[in-house]
């Protein structure tokens, strides 16, 4: 007996009742996919029925809010509940966890406690006049607690925003458009309006956004990222499966079996056996081919791959998803080893002063207490470790998310949408571009301009026909006049049939400004609005009227796109809406027409890349015959064609003439970057119709039949605006850009031409040029060979753009590539960058990228050129004023602590905590906001070999934190004598107070002006080792002011440095250790500060070749890490790679070494960090 559904279905009819299958049942379906399981809750009809829905129309645009409401309280919405972001308190719990902070606050704790037991139960001191000192010992530990709380809390902060910051991008990327049927009507919506119940069509290339049903139409998916298997999952329509189900069911009964394994084998019979078909498509597979319609059953978190999500979820909650990125990595290995010094400082100065106390004990300290003894040892230990707190750059990592941050955002302005954080400051390095045409450096608004149809010649743009070269071209109106009604049926069937393109029912105007036009970029908010609209749909992404370009030059109303789609296709519509239409105005719609004939499509051939043709077979119920269409590129389409269809309508053999005539006059178009594209078609004879199983015939055997040619159009595609001077910025920064295209070798170096990639003198060089079939031909080594010229890659497959790729990087070349369709994955995956188009990429190309073009226009990938510079040289600045800081603090701490008779650093721990915080969050932010320079382009590109620390940075870091311990070490030890005229044992205590204060003063004064200094980094371009002085005197060299007003975070941050500064050292007290200063002292004090700019500049004057060529780097580098081996060494011995890693360096035999694929040189000095 075979399964039914009249029971369920009729139940549900007779109570008129909707939404009563719960959600439990609908998941049975998918998990696993079970026809069984649909039956059993009453079939297609029941399920239809109680979702409320229609299988041809689609859910109604006429439902109320409430239905709405309904059906998203009981199935819920189709986006995933959001990771819930750990509270403020939660941060500040797991910075308070970190190890130095937990001894330095245990010590202070010690501080405080002695601090009030001595200040309450011990006899005062007295000065040198008899008065009782203030005994506050308890101040500084109190100090201490408090600056720990607001290190802790600053960081906490910076982590709670950055997450919250980053939560919002990612659900700003998740978004994108999907189509549905509502009312029969094609609609695009968000992804997260999806309902149950909506019927969704499906296409090439989309990822399939909730567990649905296919109605309609046959397609192939990939469920591997769910299922772990990778063979491809061909999905039928549900009403077949269900014919070949209860068939198969019936045979199986009917075989002569026992009956308990005959009930056996039935009962277990379902999808994934073999000859049961699939009808189920599950959420989060990638359709390879084939489209559809598919009734949707399951969303959000109650599908397939939201389930999934959801487990990764809760089983991940407590691990930290923040991506780390390349240069996160090498700046934690520069912070691993300055912490390994920081500590090894702290250590020595611990041990000095510890042995000095220890003598002490006996001589000066002998009168003191036991208590008060205890409290000196404890001082020592809070000045150690506060220099470990100071050694540790902790504001690396900070600065690292804070530049990304701030370049990502500023990117989405100018229409990139960063998916994969690492892209940003790699594409900073980027030296060749790969770059698709269509979309990306042409508007990808086609218009058929000329053409041939039957066998005369039309052109359609006033100018002079690139294919006749008569005087006689006809326009297309004049010549479809003349056509027989049998062509130009045909040419209806083929282009409305044989089409994804629709007709845009929702069109909106859009304002676009003349200085928009002059600049294309995506605006910030109506960009985020609409990220990852569907391929085909460009009008989805508007321009916004940003009110601060209302002052600019008048608006200009653009027409919006009439048509959806492909864009070749929506030409071809448009072409028949102006242009047949006027011949014939009984032509209906293209829904009307597809109302009328597409239920007559037998056989559907999607458009792939790998063909480079689209077609169907359509049979004609009144002729009782099949014809099948054709629609391609016209080199390819040609090819297949013996005949062409006259204007009288009778089809004529071509002759060799004739052909190889027409085949110039393509060559032509392509000449002048004409899009060429034919459309033919197959007639099928009675004696060849039975034969065959439209179900099962490949395209390769549709090819095989003779063709008749029946239009050839070219169609334009014009460059964008600001193209080529795009090109002209990525030549001057050194970025190679090649351009891989699927049109013809002729369209592609025409194209080329236009927009720079080639010149007068390239242009006929064929070693600039070379069609895809060739390129793959080629051997490796040829190819190595031959890349370096190769600009122009035409005709090429996606294969062969992931090949150049992968050769390119063989060259150690650092690659971009921009893609859209489903075949550009690999190459979009193996590429350093992979950009894809956020109109008219696919959401497989979108999902392997790494930055999505929401405009798809090629200036937007200079512009990540700017920003992924900028980053890189952001955190740079940052780690050479860091650097300078900590070297100076450091040094200047131990110095001080270890030549005076106290035991006490100039600088004490609270006012160290606070230099602390000045180099690491605000100096971070203030650096990491610089927005690209003006000359950031005329720099080469990094490629894969840049140091961390330039020979550049390491002379501006040694000769700033020289200069500075010269000024702050002179003050310390002879501020009594500049001052007072006295040597330091004989000023009183007030004094004493005085001077250190007067050298902290200066010590922070001196890095707010490093912040202004750091702000500039290598030489310019302009400059070489043979460069006068007077030319290293330019403005470029040595302007630290350069673009100041433009970056409002460093100004404010600066400005907060210094009036915190100022409040310190007036109303700091005892608390920072600050006493009264005087004139002289505040001059002293600001005009050191000052002097750096001075000093800076003459660093700037200094060659950078002076440092690699006459200092003994490598010595001194050897030096340097023999002790990190003495010290550190024997930890590291446990590992025998880390063992391997100090033993190789010793290792002189040879200065070359293998890292990865690349050699490299040993390390030195500058490479080391």
């Amino acid at each position: 007996m075979t399964f039914t559904h009249h029971s369920r279905s009729s139940d549900l009819e007779s109570h008129g009742s909707h939404y009563q299958i719960p959600i439990e049942k609908l998941q049975s379906l998918f998990d696993p996919k079970s026809i069984r399981n649909l039956l059993k809750i009453g079939g297609l009809k029941a399920l239809t029925l109680d979702l409320n829905t229609d299988l041809h129309s689609g859910l109604s645009q006429d439902y109320n809010e409430n239905d709405i409401k309904q059906r998203i309280n009981i199935y819920g919405k189709n986006k995933l509940p959001n990771k819930s972001q750990k509270s403020l308190l939660s941060l500040c719990w797991e910075a308070l966890h970190d190890q130095v902070l937990i001894i330095l606050s245990i010590s202070a704790i010690i501080s405080f406690v002695l601090g009030l037991y001595l200040a309450y139960f011990e006899p005062p001191e007295y000065d040198e006049d008899g008065n009782p000192l203030p005994n506050l010992e308890w101040v500084d530990g109190c100090a201490i607690i408090l600056a720990v709380i607001i290190v802790v809390l600053v960081g906490a902060i910076n982590d709670f925003n950055k997450e919250k910051q980053f939560m919002k991008l990612n659900n700003k990327k998740d978004d994108r458009k999907i189509i549905v049927y509502r009312s029969n009507v094609k609609t695009y919506i968000s992804i997260y309006d999806l309902l149950v119940g909506d019927l969704l069509y499906v296409e090439t290339g989309d990822i399939i956004p909730a567990d649905a049903i296919l109605i309609s139409g046959e397609c192939s998916c990939d469920e591997s990222s769910l299922t772990g298997e990778s063979r491809t999952i061909d999905k039928k329509p549900i009403d077949q499966a269900l014919s070949y189900f209860n068939d198969e069911i019936k045979s199986i009964k009917s075989q002569s079996f026992a009956s308990t394994i005959s009930t056996s084998s039935s009962s277990r019979f379902d999808v994934g056996d073999s000859d049961v078909l699939d009808p189920f498509l599950v959420s989060g597979s990638k359709l390879l081919s084939g489209n559809g319609k598919a009734l949707v059953i399951c969303i959000g978190e109650h599908s397939v791959n939201g389930k999934m999500m959801m487990s990764l979820f809760h089983g991940n909650e407590d691990e930290e998803d923040a991506e780390e990125t390349p240069l996160q990595v090498r700046l934690d290995h520069l912070a691993n080893n300055i912490s390994k010094y920081g500590f090894l400082a702290a250590i020595g100065l611990f041990l000095g002063l510890f042995l000095k106390f220890l003598y002490q004990l006996s001589t000066v300290l002998a009168h003191l207490s036991l208590l008060q003894k205890f409290s000196k040892f404890i001082n020592i230990v809070i000045t150690a470790i506060t220099v470990v707190v100071v050694a540790i750059p902790e504001g690396l990592p900070l600065a690292v998310t804070l530049a990304l941050a701030f370049a990502t955002t500023r990117m989405m302005e100018d229409g990139n949408l960063v998916r994969v954080l690492k892209s940003c400051e790699t594409m900073g390095g980027a030296t060749c571009i790969c770059s698709d045409k269509t979309g990306t450096l042409t508007i990808n608004k086609m218009t058929i301009v000329e053409g041939l149809i039957g066998d005369d010649y039309f052109i359609d743009n006033g100018k002079k026909s690139t294919i006749d070269n008569s005087n006689h071209s006809h326009s297309s109106i004049e010549i479809l006049q003349h056509c027989n009604d049998k062509l130009i049926d045909v040419l209806l069937k083929n282009i409305f049939l044989n089409s994804t393109a629709f007709e845009n029912i929702e069109p909106q105007r859009r304002t676009t400004t003349n200085s928009e036009l002059n600049k294309p970029k995506s605006s910030v908010l109506d960009s985020l609005k609409t990220l990852f609209k569907s391929e085909r749909y460009n009008h989805i992404l508007p321009l916004s009227s940003d009110s601060s370009n209302s002052n600019s030059n008048a608006t200009i109303t653009e027409k919006p796109d009439e048509f959806v789609g492909s864009k070749t296709e929506c030409a071809l519509l448009e072409f028949v809406k102006y242009k047949v239409s006027q011949v014939d105005p009984r032509i209906p719609t293209v829904s009307k027409y597809r109302d009328d004939f597409e239920s007559n499509i037998v056989k559907t051939v999607p458009f792939e890349s790998s063909l480079k043709w689209s077609g169907v077979v359509y049979h004609d119920t009144s002729k009782n015959n099949y014809t099948f269409l054709i629609k391609g590129a016209a080199e390819i389409v040609l090819d297949y064609c013996d005949y062409i269809t006259g204007m009288d309508g009778h089809i004529q053999k071509f002759s060799k003439n004739e052909k190889e005539n027409i085949g110039e006059k393509r060559q032509d178009m392509a000449k002048n970057a004409l899009r060429a594209v034919s459309l033919a078609h197959y007639t099928f004879k009675e004696s060849e119709i039975s034969k065959i199983d439209w179900s099962k015939i490949s395209a390769d055997d549709l090819v095989q039949y003779p063709l008749v040619l029946d239009l050839i159009v070219g169609i334009q595609d014009p460059l964008r605006p600001g193209v080529r001077e795009a090109i002209e910025q990525c030549h001057r920064a050194g970025v190679d850009v090649r351009m891989v295209t699927g049109d013809n070798v002729l369209t592609a170096r025409a194209i080329s031409k236009g927009c720079g990639i080639l010149d007068d003198d390239t242009f006929d060089d064929p070693s600039y040029f070379m069609e895809g079939p060739k390129f793959r031909s080629l051997s490796d080594s040829e190819r190595l060979r031959i890349i370096p010229n190769l600009h122009v890659l035409a005709r090429s497959s996606p294969e062969d753009k992931r090949i150049l790729v992968q050769t390119l990087k063989k060259l150690g070349e650092v690659v971009a590539v921009t893609g859209d369709g489903t075949n550009d994955a690999p190459a979009l995956k193996l590429a350093d960058v992979g950009f894809s188009m956020g109109i008219s990429g696919t959401e497989v190309a979108r999902e392997a990228s790494d930055i999505v073009l929401m405009s798809d226009d090629f200036p937007s990938i200079v512009n990540a050129i700017k920003w992924g510079r900028t980053v890189a040289a952001s955190i740079r600045k940052f780690v050479q004023f860091q650097l300078t800081v900590n070297f100076t603090a450091v040094t200047l701490t131990i110095v001080s602590a270890v030549a005076s008779d106290d035991d006490t650093s100039v600088l004490t721990a609270v006012q160290l905590l606070w230099v602390n915080l000045i180099m690491d969050t605000l100096a971070a932010l203030a650096l990491a906001t610089d927005k690209p320079d003006d000359d950031i382009l005329d720099s080469k590109p990094e490629g894969r070999s840049k140091l961390m620390i330039s020979p550049n940075m390491w002379k501006m870091i040694l000769g700033m934190s020289i200069f500075q311990l010269g000024i702050t070490t002179t003050l310390n030890f002879k501020g009594s004598q500049i001052f007072y005229g006295l040597p330091y044992d004989e000023v009183n205590t007030h004094d004493k107070f005085s001077l250190k204060a007067m050298t902290f003063n200066t010590f922070v004064w001196m890095q707010v002006f490093t912040l202004f200094v750091s702000r500039i980094l290598n030489e310019p371009l302009c400059l070489n080792p043979s460069s006068t002085l007077r030319e290293r005197l330019c403005y470029q060299n040595i302007g630290f002011f350069r673009n100041i007003t433009r970056n409002y975070w460093f100004i404010s941050i600066v400005s907060t440095i210094s009036v915190s500064q100022v409040i310190i050292m007036f109303y700091g007290g005892r608390v920072f250790s600050i006493a009264p200063q005087t004139f002289g002292m505040w001059a002293t004090a600001l005009g050191s500060g000052f002097s750096m700019i001075f000093f800076g500049g003459l660093l700037r004057l200094v060659p950078d070749y002076w440092l690699t060529d006459y200092l003994p780097i490598d010595g001194l580098c050897r030096v340097i890490y023999g002790l990190e081996w003495f010290i550190f060494g024997c930890g590291y011995f446990q590992s025998p790679e880390h063992r391997e890693d100090y033993e190789s360096f010793f290792d002189s035999s040879d200065n070359i070494i293998q890292d990865g694929d690349n050699l490299v040189a040993r390390p030195t000095l500058i490479r080391y960090f």
